[in-house]
């Protein structure tokens, strides 16, 4: 570096228009002396001790500007290292619950599923069931809302629990179907195996073997009672089967099943209680016909079919 260029590298060190390139140039051809004489021309005005005492003070400032970089960077780096290893811990996490957490709607038709652990479950209209399954836990964890049949795989390290609502299903290799669909009553009925049931709101208990039904509704203590099972899940099949249910519960199936909205122009229809069975085929005109039959009533249908409004004496 010739003189020349070494003054005017200085005049640009000490206003600060120096580049960093420049800056680190300058340094190292400074602290290169290490106690030797140093020799610089000065720039016009400039008296040599002011020149070196400013060089001095302006190098030594950078030099411990950077020693304070060092030591906040020596302390940030373990921060910085514990949010890295946070972050991998985090997405092995999601990446593990992700991958144990299935998910399934059914929407206007039924859809048959098989679960991860090899359980097979049939879901009804407008039923969503969240499955889930971690590792590292000792259970086989679902969410249910609606109505769905279960055949589960037996594990009995890993029982099977539902929760629907208030309502909490433990089993560890059986076949029921559970209806919980919201607003509506619950109930459930075994096929094979047993269960247990409980209300975690009332703390009440109950275990249910083959043929067996528990129904909980308007707020009434349980009912338990016997059944034919195959009914409760005729719909798996297409068909309608109905066993002393009220004409209110039935026409949220028919909603359901066909699309239709049913509206009680004599709200005293609601309570009449039915049994019947409609073949898989059966159209919802067929279906209506044959219910206001049995219950002295009519139905008519709005002028876009998406309504049928049901009127009449009634059961009484």
């Amino acid at each position: 570096m010739t003189k020349e260029q070494l003054a005017d590298l200085t005049a640009k060190y000490l206003d600060g228009t120096a580049t960093a390139t420049e800056r680190k140039l300058l340094e190292q051809w400074y602290y290169s002396f290490e106690g030797r004489e140093l020799v610089v021309e000065l720039p016009e005005g400039e008296e040599e001790h002011e020149l070196a005492g400013r060089m001095k003070a302006k190098i030594d400032e950078r030099k411990a500007e950077g020693s304070r970089r060092k030591r906040i960077v020596m302390q940030v780096r373990p921060y910085r290292m514990a949010a890295a290893i946070f972050l991998v811990v985090t997405a092995a996490l999601l990446s593990v619950f992700f991958s144990s957490r299935q998910v399934y709607n059914a929407q206007q038709q039924p859809r048959f599923v098989v679960l991860k652990d090899g359980s097979k479950v049939w879901l009804n209209s407008a039923t969503k069931l969240v499955y889930t399954d971690f590792p590292f836990m000792g259970e086989r964890r679902l969410s249910l809302t609606g109505e769905a049949y279960f055949d589960v795989a037996r594990n009995p390290d890993k029982p099977f629990i539902i929760q629907s609502g208030t309502m909490e299903t433990q089993v560890l290799g059986t076949a029921f179907n559970i209806k919980a669909y919201p607003g509506e009553p619950f109930a459930i009925t075994v096929t094979n195996g047993k269960i247990k049931l409980e209300d975690k709101k009332t703390k009440t208990v109950t275990f249910l073997t083959p043929n067996k039904q528990v129904k909980y509704a308007n707020q009434q203590p349980p009912v338990l009672v016997a059944v034919k099972a195959d009914v409760a899940y005729a719909w798996t099949k297409g068909q309608l089967e109905f066993s002393d249910q009220s004409f209110g519960e039935i026409a949220r199936t028919i909603n359901r099943k066909y699309n239709v909205n049913i509206v009680f122009a004599n709200k005293s229809l609601e309570q009449c209680m039915i049994t019947a069975t409609f073949e898989k085929e059966s159209s919802v005109s067929r279906v209506m016909e044959l219910l206001c039959k049995i219950n002295n009533a009519t139905y008519t249908f709005s002028a876009d079919s998406s309504t049928i409004t049901l009127d009449g004496k009634g059961c009484q």
